[in-house]
């Protein structure tokens, strides 16, 4: 009886392989399967369609995730973002000029509140360093002037390396989260990766709502004052 010849397929992507192949010519995944057992024939190799999870041992991404999935997760701005990072361009203008308020537009919350407290850290060790009983001077001043532009200068290099490791990170969650459902993770990434206004605009409006509350209160305060004075006068004035 003739045995026929059974074709061998990858694992991983489902292309035929050939005897002598050490490596998958479709995705360069190692061949592993040994040479007196056949791979066995899995459904999306007979089919020609890959599953969700091709390419789980191929080499990654140009950014670490799927370029089309970072390009849902940026959304308009994609392009120069991608531009920024292959030519290693480190600047970020909107980061340099707005600071924390920037990480919050971008909906980077956690790095917002890092921001935050490294920013107080730094400026409270350098202080207390350079003047340790904290009087008022024209050289505090520009000290404490010089610094903040130096941590806005750093944090405008940091930015864009900061924005691929948060976006990086989202992605790879919602891929974990729903691996066979790409719509849904496609569309959880869109509304990650959604930008907002109305959160820094609230914070940054928030110190003149504050101090509107607290000049009406100083005031109707300082009006009640007023007006008793007025009205113990009249009464003195009345019953002398």
């Amino acid at each position: 009886m003739m045995l026929t010849e059974v074709n061998m397929y990858c694992s991983n992507c489902g292309t035929i392989l050939e005897k002598e192949d050490k490596f998958c010519a479709g995705c360069g995944t190692p061949i592993k399967t040994r040479h007196n057992e056949p791979a066995a024939l899995t459904p999306y190799a007979k089919s020609g369609a890959a599953p969700e999870t091709a390419g789980k041992d191929s080499p990654p991404p140009e950014f670490g995730v799927p370029l089309e999935e970072l390009e849902l997760f940026i959304g308009k701005r994609a392009g120069a973002y991608f531009q920024k990072w292959r030519e290693d361009h480190r600047w970020n203008w909107p980061a340099f000029l707005f600071g924390g308020f920037w990480l919050l537009y971008r909906g980077m919350y956690l790095y917002w509140l890092i921001y935050l407290i490294v920013c107080s850290l730094i400026i409270n060790i350098v202080g207390s360093l350079v003047f340790p009983g904290y009087q008022v001077s024209f050289s505090m001043v520009i000290t404490m002037l010089a610094l903040q532009l130096a941590i806005k200068i750093g944090f405008a290099v940091a930015a864009n390396s900061i924005y691929l490791h948060h976006a990086r990170r989202k992605i790879k969650a919602l891929s974990y989260r729903y691996p066979n459902d790409r719509e849904t993770r496609e569309l959880k990434i869109i509304q990650a990766g959604e930008t907002s206004l109305y959160i820094p605009i609230a914070l940054a409006l928030l110190p003149f709502l504050l101090a509107l509350v607290y000049g009406l209160f100083t005031y109707l305060h300082t009006y009640q004052q007023i007006q008793q004075v007025i009205d113990s006068e009249i009464q003195e004035s009345r019953y002398p």
